[in-house]
């Protein structure tokens, strides 16, 4: 049963993290090339929950628009439940998941690559230029938060590529109209062009360099999960330091717990989940894949009990 309940736990976690990742490719698609399709109020909705673009405006500007005061609910969240945003809210995280998810699948490669690095701290040392560039100049979140990140490689890289391939598929087939599949490919490119594709083709002079910056970012995951969301992500940063101490947390049963290190070959944000003293909650993404590995039902999480012990 517990076991039940885990699996179902974890469903609904990639069931959350795929809902946030079309929504946001929806608002990014309907922002860039279809803006009369969808609500004014939406277009910014990732952007007013980030604390990150938030903080710099605020830093830089020394005001916030008051639609970014949401971003203080990801905040308060992230007090109880650490970087829960990052685990399942997050259109980034969500990509980085998904690609991490294809890397080898042998728990004794991934024993030896999944636990803590010290060079996971190299996202708060980001996070600190990122705050003080903000405070004296230029707004680096503008680059480096995922949000911004992720946008500026759709619209000036990802996006452009995909609409000239399926844009020359069309023009191929009302131009050939072979076995007369024209017939139906118009209607379809009709509609294509109505809510997804535009007959002008975009074109950007950085748009090599984002397409292999985003290229490289995502191929970084096979190198080490969530490459992105372990050492260079600054908001990842700044909700590790709101929630290094959260009040809802890993328990490890130490009866149960036979120190296989599943939990440790299964953990994408390198938070060494084996209990006591080893865990990181500011590491930890709360995806519940420790718990889901775990063999014996050793792990758990919980709310913080005064007085008791992980």
């Amino acid at each position: 049963m517990a076991k039940q309940k885990t699996a179902l736990i974890v469903w609904l976690r990639r069931l959350v993290q795929t809902a946030c990742l079309l929504f946001f490719l929806s608002l990014f698609l309907q922002t860039v090339f279809h803006p009369g399709n969808v609500k004014e109020g939406l277009l910014t909705l990732f952007f007013d929950l980030d604390p990150l673009v938030m903080l710099t405006l605020w830093l830089g500007g020394h005001a916030v628009a008051s639609a970014l005061l949401l971003s203080l609910i990801t905040l308060v969240l992230t007090l109880v439940f650490g970087r829960w945003f990052c685990g399942w809210i997050c259109p980034f995280g969500a990509l980085h998941n998904f690609f991490t998810g294809l890397r080898d699948t042998r728990k004794k490669q991934r024993r030896r690559t999944g636990g803590y690095s010290v060079w996971q701290k190299s996202k708060y040392h980001l996070l600190a230029l990122v705050l003080i560039i903000a405070f004296v100049g230029p707004n680096l979140a503008g680059w480096l938060d995922p949000f911004s990140f992720l946008y500026r490689s759709l619209a000036t890289a990802v996006f452009p590529a995909v609409n000239a391939g399926f844009q020359e598929v069309f023009g191929w087939m009302y131009k050939t109209n072979p076995m007369g599949l024209a017939a139906v490919s118009e209607p379809i490119h009709g509609v294509l062009r109505q809510y997804f594709l535009t007959l002008e083709q975009p074109q950007f002079r950085w748009g090599m360099l984002f397409g292999l910056l985003f290229g490289a970012v995502i191929l970084l995951n096979f190198f080490r999960a969530r490459f992105w969301c372990r050492y260079i992500c600054p908001l990842g940063g700044l909700l590790g330091v709101a929630g290094k101490n959260p009040i809802f947390r890993l328990r490890v049963d130490p009866d149960r717990c036979n120190n296989c290190l599943n939990c440790v070959a299964e953990c994408q944000g390198g938070a060494n989940p084996m209990g006591g003293e080893g865990w990181k909650p500011s590491e930890c993404l709360f995806c519940w894949n420790c718990h889901s590995g775990c063999p014996t039902d050793a792990i758990t999480f919980e709310f913080n009990v005064p007085g008791r012990t992980s």
